[in-house]
């Protein structure tokens, strides 16, 4: 670990990833209420599928990808943070 890095520094990514996988449910709770949905309510179709159906499912399949990203990210910062811990440790036993 660096000298100038203190806890406030290494916390700062793991709050940004939690804040983003709790902002999630809300920002796809908001995609799929029905008031924003009939926004693509249309007799319009791409391929013969209609863009209501492609709308929801395109949400749908980018908040799986987000989740994710989201997940592997927690999860990578859940297998860092033991290293880290040993680190200050060490670090704070060397400085006694």
């Amino acid at each position: 670990m660096k000298p100038g890095n203190s806890n406030k520094d290494l916390l700062a990514p793991t709050r940004k990833v939690v804040e983003r996988a709790l902002i999630l449910p809300l920002i796809g709770l908001l995609l799929l209420i029905p008031p924003i949905a009939r926004i693509f309510e249309s007799d319009s179709r791409l391929s013969g599928i209609p863009f209501t159906l492609l709308y929801l499912f395109f949400v749908w399949a980018v908040l799986i990808v987000a989740a994710a990203r989201l997940s592997s990210r927690l999860q990578n910062l859940d297998d860092r943070e033991p290293d880290q811990e040993t680190e200050t440790t060490e670090s704070t036993e060397s400085q006694q």
